[in-house]
């Protein structure tokens, strides 16, 4: 096999993966806290990726340490929270569609502020796609559309977060560590900042959701914490290096027809034309964006 298809079927399978990511952490919500669920997650991941690469980590520079820990602030504290807290108000498949729009925002951010894109009409066309697409989601839950519409603000702001991660990640090159032991960073720092607003905010997970969770628990629970968190990134990056950031980030316009398939089947969500109207909205949007951004270097 060679490495550009090897890296196109790494793309694939990741985010497979990362779709059914949304069907699995809507059960555990339902089990456990959502802040906490955060914690464990991520210390199970931790662990799975200091078993790959045993080697301590010390302290780097002050900069390139402060950057990390925003890194695992907005990557994993703040995107997970407002994650997990749209999956209590919302569905899974609200939630995976809306989370799809994160390179909105990261383009958005590095044209407002990196200034190292370039964006035309054909970008805001696709925004207004997009947002138009979520508020027809958002709305379309007849007596529980309210709830719906606060599930999918956290999601929209998700959404905002990751794109924010994908930003400051980018200024991450050059600090002397491998892919693991970044992400091992980045988890840790992500772990850390999660327990305050646990402790303040969260409930202690019940005991009861370990002892009597049965193989859906345990099983879901190893999926997002080894699948979805520790091996994704990994095979992400890889995939990345082989066929190119371009190339891969094509692959992520398809977590919402993931994510609402999985949800029809496993957790029994409807689906109507609405939402499919909908997704698709989101679809097309997401591409006209990524036609009407192009970095600065490629004008020059």
């Amino acid at each position: 096999m060679n490495a550009t298809l090897r890296g196109h079927l790494l793309a694939l399978l990741a985010v497979l993966i990362w779709g059914m990511t949304f069907i699995a952490s809507k059960v555990l919500v339902g089990l456990l806290d959502p802040y906490w669920y955060i914690v464990l997650r991520f210390a199970i991941a931790w662990l799975a990726l200091f078993c790959l690469s045993p080697r301590p980590l010390g302290l780097l520079p002050r900069r390139r340490e402060l950057r990390l820990a925003v890194c695992g602030l907005v990557g994993v504290t703040l995107y997970y929270i407002f994650q997990n807290v749209a999956l209590v108000w919302s569905t899974a498949s609200n939630t995976g569609v809306i989370s799809a729009s994160s390179p909105l925002f990261t383009a958005l951010i590095l044209w407002l502020f990196g200034r190292r894109v370039k964006l035309s009409w054909l970008f805001f066309l696709g925004f207004a796609l997009c947002i138009g697409g979520v508020a027809v989601i958002s709305f379309h839950g007849g007596e529980g559309a309210g709830l719906h519409l606060l599930g999918d603000l956290f999601a929209l702001a998700a959404a905002a977060a990751w794109g924010t991660y994908c930003v400051i990640i980018l200024k991450n090159e050059g600090s002397g560590l491998d892919q693991i032991q970044l992400t091992r960073k980045i988890f840790f720092w992500g772990v850390l900042l999660t327990i305050p607003p646990a402790l303040v905010l969260g409930e202690p997970a019940p005991l009861t959701a370990f002892t009597q969770g049965g193989p859906a628990f345990w099983g879901n629970l190893l999926y997002v914490s080894l699948c979805s968190s520790a091996l994704c990134y990994l095979i992400w990056g890889r995939a990345t290096e082989l066929v190119g950031a371009v190339t891969t980030s094509v692959y992520l316009y398809l977590l919402p027809v993931v994510s609402v398939i999985g949800a029809a089947l496993v957790l029994d969500e409807p689906v109507d034309g609405v939402v499919i109207g909908a997704t698709a909205a989101i679809l097309v949007g997401l591409v006209f964006s990524q036609k009407g951004n192009r970095p600065v270097t490629e004008l020059e």
